[in-house]
């Protein structure tokens, strides 16, 4: 790193002096054998400068994910209704046999996948931002309408989809429900709330809200160990946050439009003895790509490049201990304290054992698997987009290897549309992964050396 502010460790001068003035007795002698002050200081960190990604909008991020899973539903229907329409004596006149679909199933789930762009509507559409403005309360007004329509909808087609299907059936429609509870418990506070359900803005520096409910993030770049151990802390529980988000949605639309679609496709057969024939392993496929795609898209969405940024640098100030293993009676070493930000090196005795620091500076709680995982995570600023990079190659890939060997029609219509949705994904990440190289080239050299 770029060599940066030094400033004293005052605990250790100060702990070091009163073991030098104590008495001359045996106990005294032997704790000062051990206890050594540190001639390094703490270095400040610096950090370097990002430029401006540009991202996709909260609202055309919602359009686009909601029209994947449209276009994901449509196609795990061609792939279970499809015909031989073009053989001579086929009684087939059209690619589906569309008596089979259910209308009210196909209406309830789109209604229901919408949620996400609807609220996303309600939230960040204005039209106007003063309250007397006619352009104001027409948008309310249409706010309310859409609300009310798309409540009545959802309503209506659940009905008519409970009424014509046993209620076993029904009960796959409450499955995700279990996924929700094990991931956010009982609060329904994900669900609507701004901060929850959207990535919050990112800053490079504090500065004044614009609105009283504008949350943002930004790096203390400061020299206060506990200050810094709180500002991990809060990290830490956003980013769980975006990862359960992005779990359960990607699994909701894998499911609903995914695998709901298979569970009710036998129920339409009004004659028992037929039976309704498919390839089980390409359904099964479609549905696990369908959610690695709708992963990738939102993870890539939730964790932009000045957030990942943003959280390197929280681990730079951070920094981590490394257990020292065996009998090391001998060895000079300081108590740790939690005041203290520990320089490159310093061995340190805490309760759980002895160790050393590693990093630019260390303020982390010796034994904390939580620092351990933070520091592991972003202390290297591109090894996250990395990983999204190989698991979007591998697959890309795989669905170009799957495209080559295809022959029948639906097979190819099905890879080539979800292909093209994670080439944009693929497109993100290889743009975001050469601008941080870059911008990173000078502090990675540093790390190297």
């Amino acid at each position: 790193m770029p060599s940066g502010r030094r400033i004293l460790s005052r605990i250790q001068s100060n702990s070091y002096n009163s073991s030098s003035k104590g008495g001359n007795g045996s106990h005294t002698e032997d704790r000062d054998t051990n206890m050594v002050p540190l001639a390094q200081m703490a270095v400040l960190p610096k950090h370097c400068h990002l430029p401006e990604i540009p991202s996709d909008p909260n609202m055309s991020f919602e359009a686009m994910l909601y029209f994947f899973g449209v276009i994901a539903m449509g196609l795990q229907y061609i792939n279970l209704y499809r015909t031989v329409w073009w053989l001579p004596h086929s009684h087939a006149n059209y690619a589906l046999n569309f008596y089979l679909i259910d209308v009210y199933l196909v209406l309830f789930l789109c209604i229901l996948m919408s949620r996400r762009i609807v609220w996303c509507f309600v939230q960040e559409v204005y039209g106007s931002r003063f309250s007397k403005s006619v352009l104001f309360w027409v948008v309310q007004f249409l706010k309310g309408a859409l609300l009310g329509s798309i409540a009545l909808g959802l309503v209506y087609t659940a009905y008519m989809v409970v009424a014509n299907h046993s209620a076993l059936y029904c009960l796959f429609l409450s499955c995700p429900v279990i996924t929700y509870v094990f991931l956010f418990g009982p609060s329904i506070k994900p669900l609507y709330h701004r901060c929850l359900v959207w990535p919050t803005s990112v800053c490079d520096r504090p500065r004044h809200k614009k609105e009283e409910e504008e949350v943002i993030l930004f790096h203390n770049c400061v020299l206060t160990p506990d200050v810094i151990r709180s500002e991990v802390e809060y990290f830490k529980l956003d980013f769980n946050n975006r990862i359960k988000q992005v779990l359960f949605n990607s699994l909701l639309t894998a499911y609903y439009m995914t695998f709901v679609p298979l569970c009710f496709a036998q129920t339409h057969l009004n004659n028992p003895k037929n039976t309704l024939y498919y390839d089980t392993w390409w359904v099964g496929q479609h549905v696990v790509v369908t959610w690695l795609s709708a992963f990738l898209m939102l993870i890539v969405h939730y964790l932009p490049p000045k957030y990942l940024d943003l959280l390197h640098r929280t681990a730079l100030h951070l920094g981590r201990w490394q257990k020292v293993e065996g009998r090391h009676a001998h060895v000079p070493y300081n108590a740790w304290s939690e005041l203290t930000v520990w320089p490159p090196g310093a061995l340190v005795k805490h309760v759980k054992g002895l160790f050393k620091a590693e990093g630019i500076n260390v303020t982390a709680e010796p034994g904390n698997g939580m620092h351990g995982r933070f520091f592991f995570l972003f202390h290297q600023p591109m090894r996250v987009v990395n990983w999204l990079l190989i698991l979007t190659w591998l697959l890309v890939g795989y669905q170009f290897f799957c495209l080559i060997q295809s022959t029948e029609w639906n097979h190819i219509v099905c890879i080539a549309l979800v292909l093209f949705c994670n080439y944009y994904t693929l497109f993100k990440l290889l743009r975001d992964r050469i601008i941080l190289a870059k911008a990173y080239k000078e502090e990675l050299s540093e790390d190297d050396r």
